[in-house]
């Protein structure tokens, strides 16, 4: 499948405390990272930073792009950014219906991309 083809989502890595920001969506099992679609001529950092506040309510104060960490999953091409926010998470509006500090070490069914980028980060 060419990459064009693919959803291009901004897909955010949030850690805190030697832990991951893992979001999980209404109706699913596996958590994944937090993040979305990135609309029209916007930057994958934008767009990142854009979804942790519109689903969480954090403040991103530093967005790095890390682009050698950019995974090509199934049906989207994540575009990987490490994000500094302030605030606590919380469930904003109906996308999400649960969000974890995970350790990378409890068992917690997650989604393809999400070992995939934290690997490439070094971090599994």
């Amino acid at each position: 499948m060419n990459n064009r083809h693919l959803r291009q989502r901004g897909t955010a890595v949030v850690i805190r405390d030697s832990k991951v920001l893992l979001v999980r969506d209404r109706g699913r099992r596996r958590f994944s990272l937090p993040g979305g679609g990135i609309k029209e001529n916007e930057p994958a950092a934008s767009a990142a930073g854009r979804e942790l506040f519109e689903e969480l309510g954090l403040s991103p104060t530093k967005i790095t792009r890390l682009r050698d960490c950019d995974f090509k999953g199934y049906a989207s091409l994540h575009k990987v950014c490490l994000v500094e926010a302030r605030g606590q998470p919380r469930l904003i509006g109906h996308e999400l219906d649960k969000f974890i500090w995970w350790d990378m070490k409890e068992d917690v069914s997650i989604f393809t991309h999400v070992k995939g980028i934290l690997g490439k980060m070094g971090l599994m």
